[in-house]
């Protein structure tokens, strides 16, 4: 996976945690992304001024979500070993981020007779009963 396609993942990471979409796993792979941050953050020796406000990211607050993954991509292309890093972020949580962030869209048109009732759904955890 290439760096840009891990950015846009730790945008969609964000914003699934935002909007109260994440499951338990969207929320850890937030949570990842920022142990990430402070991890990288601390180990160079030239850190940025500030940087420390990277690892609390409110993310329903798009411009620090805008700030962070600024942060990401620079500091991906500057150090080729946290570009790994990022890069496997991504690859673990990619599936889960992917999930949670696609659009369901059920339809029901052309010459269907529907003659009782009908459940359109993504995800069902737990019974449905109609009564």
């Amino acid at each position: 996976m290439d760096v840009e396609p891990a950015l846009a993942l730790a945008t969609t990471a964000a914003s699934a945690v935002a909007n109260g979409a994440a499951s338990a796993a969207g929320q850890s792979a937030w949570e990842s992304l920022l142990s990430l941050v402070r991890r990288v953050g601390g180990r160079r020796p030239d850190g940025e001024p500030g940087e420390g406000r990277l690892t609390a990211v409110d993310p329903a607050d798009s411009e620090q979500v805008r700030v962070l993954t600024c942060w990401l991509g620079e500091q991906a292309r500057a150090d080729e070993e946290f570009a790994a890093l990022l890069r496997g972020w991504a690859e673990r949580h990619a599936s889960v981020l992917r999930a949670e962030h696609s659009e369901v869209h059920n339809t029901v048109s052309g010459s269907a007779q529907v003659t009782g009732a009908v459940i359109q759904a993504r995800d069902i955890h737990g019974g449905i009963n109609l009564g």
